[in-house]
Order: structure tokens, then C-alpha cells, then sequence
């Protein structure tokens, strides 16, 4: 079981999850174990959260301190059985190590920071349901044509 604290570049708790330069993940003794790097932090969506949580498990890390977290990534982190706390913004990473700065945990989706987008705005597609894309002639479904629907090719009735 780790801990792992969202960073600045300056080794200080970052204001926001997903945009965080980094995140350093310390074993139960307190010791650094690991110093992920956060290169999609400037990306817009969520593919990058998402490769963030994947780091984060990998290293086993059940407790995530951060300075904010948006609805659905907290949502997200919940799901998926990390335990999150909210700490002071720029707080020293030794501060919040030594107990030194309140931890609020973070319970429900409705605790994190509301999207600034409409659902689904943020060009991943995160919220929105897909849609079936209609078929296109010379499109193929399984190796076999997918004509399905067309009534009419060049002007000749089918």
C-alpha cells in the first residue's frame, strides 16, 4: 500500500489532479518509492487521468493527496478504490508527509471541483453516449460489405 501526492514542479502539492506536473508515491515507512511525471497535464480530456490512475495502481498506491480534483476524475477514483484527501494548495511535500497540514477526505463525486464544460465537452467523449455512425459506401463490417440502408448508389435504384 503507497501514498501518493500530486505535485508541482517545485515539490509543493498541486492545485488540480489532472494538472499536476507529477505525483510522488511513498511506501507506508515514508520512504519515495517513485516520482511518476504527469506529461499530459497541458492535454485537453481525459485520456491522460485515466493513464494517471493506471500509474498510480501499478504502484499500488491506495491513498491519493491532492489540492483538487474535478467531479468525474474524483468519481472515477472512488470507483476504483483509491482513498482521497484534500490538503492546502503549495503545502510542502514534508509537511503533508509529517501530518503537518489537515487532510479532508474526499467521499463523493459531488466534493470535487464541477466541470467547467458541458457533459462530454471536453472533446474525450467522457459523459456523452456514442452513436452508431452511419454506414458509407466502401465501409466494411467483419470483412462483408455494409450496405445496409442504401437505396440507391450512383442514381441506380438497389
Amino acid at each position: 500500500m503507497s501514498i501518493a501526492i500530486a505535485i508541482t514542479p517545485h515539490h509543493e502539492v498541486a492545485g488540480h489532479f489532472g494538472k499536476a506536473a507529477g505525483f510522488v508515491v511513498y511506501d507506508e515507512q515514508g520512504q519515495l518509492i517513485a516520482e511518476l511525471v504527469n506529461s499530459g497535464r497541458r492535454e485537453v480530456g481525459c485520456k491522460h487521468k485515466k493513464q494517471l490512475q493506471a500509474q498510480l495502481a501499478e504502484h499500488q498506491v491506495k491513498t491519493l493527496l491532492l489540492g483538487n480534483v474535478g467531479q468525474r476524475s474524483l468519481a472515477r477514483l472512488l470507483r476504483a478504490g483509491f482513498d482521497v484527501f484534500r490538503v492546502p494548495n503549495r503545502s510542502s511535500v514534508q509537511d503533508v508527509l509529517n501530518g503537518k497540514v489537515t487532510r479532508e477526505p474526499l467521499l463523493s463525486a459531488e466534493q470535487g471541483r464541477p466541470c467547467k464544460r458541458e457533459k462530454g465537452g471536453c472533446g474525450c467523449g467522457c459523459g456523452s453516449k456514442k452513436t452508431e455512425k452511419p454506414a458509407k459506401i466502401g465501409m466494411t463490417a467483419g470483412g462483408n460489405s455494409n450496405l445496409q440502408g442504401l437505396t440507391k448508389i450512383g442514381g441506380f435504384k438497389l
